[in-house]
């Protein structure tokens, strides 16, 4: 039990770790995103495994049959088995409606434990007890419980509650087990637990690695590497998300090209370091000023774009001087003052992005 709680805290450490070095790393990785990709994975898994379990919970009723003389019990136990089964089923269904990584965590953590609660309960109406072989299926039981996807604490807290369990029923069914079987299986199986615990350990910190690469390579082929916007290929898909959406909705939808005013000068006066700096400052600026459904690219060295769905072409105007008035209050760097010049544009019927854009 110290084993594994060790290695489930070591785990967490790990992983804040890692998620520390990917956000500095660029794109920033937070535990809620990568939940988001763990989500998208399990649930092109988890309906296969649905009808794995289900087919095969529902093939146990044989043996249960077989191994238990009371009429009564074996009814019990085959309906048990096929509402479990139905179940299982339509979890596998509905998977693919639940948005929360949590939440899917939770759902597939209750499913394990009825699983655990109905093999101790159809293990004690067995007549003839073999310690042994029940044993040996307690430890199918928990690989199964670390294969499914769900979070590793989890699978730990209900591997070591489902084994004291195990063997506290098993006593009270069998008081009179043999030593050498009870304590072999009492080393056994936590070492199975432990073992289960490293290799889904490793497993995460592989698919955590994976999940930074994928950001990473997603964040540098849609944002522009100096001013952190984004760049040309994002806002055209974004510009045809939104003009799209915004003509089916009757919605405005405006466009602002914005140049800096005699940004060489200053480069060839200062710097460009001092220029670049600029550039960072001026599209932070921006951006604080926007709403989450806005999009700011860096068009070119001195240009940006600004992509407002929603908005009609006076608004646009008002939130353009708004920032306007920001940008003269400022001082950049060196106490350099900087102004900038715009054009904006509504969208018209028929309009594409390339004919927005060079109206704007």
């Amino acid at each position: 039990c110290f084993s594994i709680s060790y290695l489930a805290a070591q785990q967490v450490n790990h992983l804040n770790r890692m998620q520390s070095r990917g956000s500095a790393g660029g794109a920033q990785i937070s535990h809620s995103a990568y939940d988001d990709y763990k989500l998208q994975l399990s649930q092109k898994l988890i309906p296969i495994l649905a009808i794995v379990t289900s087919v095969f919970n529902f093939a146990l009723i044989i043996p249960d049959w077989m191994m238990i003389e009371n009429l009564d019990h074996r009814i019990l136990v085959a309906c048990i088995r096929a509402v479990y089964s139905g179940l299982v089923i339509w979890i596998g269904i509905k998977v693919k409606s639940i948005h929360s990584f949590r939440l899917f965590s939770a759902s597939v953590t209750v499913c394990e434990a009825l699983a655990l609660a109905i093999y101790i309960f159809v293990m004690l109406q067995y007549e003839q007890f073999d310690f042994l072989i029940q044993a040996f299926g307690l430890m199918i039981f928990i690989l199964a419980i670390f294969l499914v996807p769900n979070r590793n604490a989890f699978s730990v807290i209900l591997s070591m509650a489902g084994t004291a369990t195990f063997f506290i029923c098993s006593h009270l069914r069998q008081p009179n087990i043999d030593p050498v079987k009870f304590w072999a299986a009492m080393v056994y199986i936590p070492a199975a637990i432990v073992l289960c615990a490293v290799f889904a350990s490793s497993t995460e910190r592989h698919q955590f690695r994976e999940f930074i690469a994928k950001s990473r390579l997603e964040h540098m082929s849609s944002t522009d590497f100096l001013t952190d916007t984004a760049n040309r290929f994002r806002l055209e898909e974004e510009a045809g998300r939104w003009m799209d959406f915004c003509r089916r909705q009757g919605m405005p939808l405006s466009l602002a090209f914005v140049d800096v005013d005699n940004l060489k000068g200053v480069n060839d006066r200062y710097g460009h370091a001092v220029g670049d700096t600029i550039l960072v400052n001026l599209a932070k600026l921006f951006q604080r000023q926007l709403r989450s459904s806005d999009t700011l690219a860096r068009w070119g060295g001195d240009e940006f774009v600004l992509l407002l769905p929603n908005t009609a072409l006076a608004s646009a105007v008002t939130l353009m001087e708004r920032m306007k008035a920001s940008v003269d209050e400022q001082s950049f760097v060196a106490n350099i003052k900087i102004t900038w010049s715009c054009g904006i544009v509504e969208m018209e019927a028929g309009d594409s992005f390339q004919t927005i854009l060079c109206k704007a």
